[in-house]
């Protein structure tokens, strides 16, 4: 089915939800009238109908029971209250005991009975019954009926034409007398119509006022149900980039509405935090990009006020470390920006951390950098899937932080736990309080304030480390170290 047909496409292009609801409830509310009528209607129809042939059928086996056990069928249909039609199997009739005649009353064609009907005469050795003739039988031998005796009659047969509403109850007998027989009765089903059409008419006239009252019930629901959305939307319009730390309205019920309005504040104190982070770190970045720029200027005004008589190769050594600086702080900056939007990741490689490690440790620091690499190791036991230069980077700040603040060495040590590979960087440093080992990868974060800005950095390298780590399912962690300063302890995913 193509989009927009069916019961639903219409209702989707109706504006209003609640006039959709309401709609939706009254059209589901007349189907299910309209099926449990017309099971109603069945219902009856059947009860009725079985009843009646249930009455009908005693008639026909009362007569068929009797001609089968020998009687006569004057004597078989003798007081039976319905109208009974023998037949044999030429199709001629064999007996029949009423005539149909006109109701003095309500006009319709109704019974009368053998013995009880003043119009039935015996003339001339038969008994006559108005209708159409048929054969003549042999005469009875005694009607019993009310403690007297019918007289000995030739009895003329009958065929009726049978009018109005009516249903053939018939029984097959084989007797004696007659040969195989067919025992017939009407059931006058018009009184059943009349129930049936009595039961229709107040079910039609029942419907419509049953789907008026469900439609304003489910108009009145929507409209109670659906006044939260709309406290919802108003605020939500209202809020902006200036306005985020709003919140919208919250119904107390714990319902769909409430569950959403909750998810929907909580989605945006996730884009308030993120929002504050972000103008946090445009200022800490535009303020640390500040003072190398700042340096190198000063440096240049300085040495181009000196003029000829200025050091200019020392003011150029001077603008290469602040533009060295600059270019470190820019790198981590790009480096975190890539994470936090989920740039699309480089190409995966399989890297070998015991290269990284031996690479880095081999680069010339202020204080020595030791390394110990397990010597049973196998070749692909220290591999790991990730971005090459990232992992470098993340081992080269790690070792810059150690070797900034150790007093006599660095140690770093590479190995594999399982299905993790883990790289330990020690130093003999200061060491790092319990209280800060997480703060100090928050970006911007100095412990030291008051050491010399040549000793420190931006306080980005050691954020850098945590974002790529999580980046390559790893992760990192500050702790104290055997040589009595800091440890930070790298792991990352095996590759198998």
């Amino acid at each position: 089915m193509t989009e927009g047909t069916g019961a639903a496409g219409w209702l989707d292009r109706i504006g209003s939800v609640r006039l959709r609801l309401t709609l939706a409830a009254a059209l589901v509310t007349a189907i299910a009238v309209a099926l449990a009528g017309w099971l109603l209607v069945r219902s009856v129809e059947d009860t009725q109908m079985a009843r009646l042939h249930d009455e009908f059928e005693k008639g026909v086996d009362q007569v068929a029971d009797k001609l089968q056990a020998g009687e006569r069928w004057d004597s078989a249909v003798w007081n039976v209250q319905q109208q009974i039609n023998i037949v044999d199997e030429n199709g001629n009739v064999v007996g029949s005991n009423p005539a149909l005649v006109p109701d003095p009353i309500t006009g319709r064609l109704v019974p009368t009975f053998l013995g009880d009907d003043p119009r039935v005469d015996a003339a001339g050795g038969g008994l006559v019954i108005s209708g159409e003739a048929g054969p003549d039988l042999t005469p009875g031998t005694g009607v019993p009926g009310d403690g007297a005796t019918a007289p000995a009659v030739g009895v003329t047969a009958v065929r009726f034409d049978v009018q109005g509403d009516v249903e053939e109850v018939s029984r097959h007998v084989d007797t004696d007398l007659y040969g195989p027989v067919t025992v017939k009765t009407f059931a006058p089903t018009d009184e059943i119509a009349q129930s049936v059409d009595a039961v229709t008419r107040g079910l039609w006239l029942l419907l419509p006022g049953l789907v008026g009252v469900v439609a304003l019930v489910a108009w009145w629901l929507a409209g109670r149900a659906l006044r939260p959305v709309e406290a919802i939307r108003l605020e939500a319009e209202a809020i902006s980039g200036d306005t985020i730390h709003r919140r919208l309205p919250e119904p107390a019920s714990d319902d769909e509405i409430g569950r959403l309005a909750r998810t929907m504040n909580a989605m945006l104190g996730r884009l308030d935090l993120s929002a504050r982070k972000q103008r946090q770190f445009v200022s800490d970045a535009s303020h640390e990009l500040r003072s190398p720029v700042a340096a190198i200027r000063t440096d240049l005004e300085v040495a181009l006020h000196e003029g000829d008589q200025a050091d200019w190769p020392t003011v150029a050594r001077a603008v290469l470390v602040e533009e060295s600086r600059l270019e470190t702080l820019l790198g981590d900056l790009l480096v975190l920006a890539s994470d936090d939007e989920s740039a699309a990741a480089a190409q995966l490689a399989m890297v070998d951390m015991a290269q990284v490690a031996t690479d880095e440790v081999a680069r010339g620091r202020r204080v020595p950098v030791a390394l110990d690499l397990p010597e049973t190791a196998e070749p692909d036991a220290l591999v790991v899937a990730g971005v090459a230069s990232r992992l470098e980077r993340v081992l080269a700040n790690l070792v810059d932080n150690a070797a900034r603040h150790a007093s006599t060495e660095v140690r770093v040590t590479v190995s594999r736990r399982e299905d993790r590979v883990r790289v330990v960087v020690d130093d003999d440093g200061p060491g790092i309080s319990p209280i800060d080992r997480e703060r100090i990868f928050e970006r911007f974060t100095r412990l030291d304030h008051s050491r010399a800005r040549d000793r420190g950095g931006a306080g980005l390298g050691l954020a850098v480390v945590r974002s790529v780590a999580a980046r390559h399912g790893g992760y990192v962690w500050a702790d104290q170290s055997p040589l009595g300063g800091a440890r930070f302890t790298l792991e990352l995913p095996a590759v198998r």
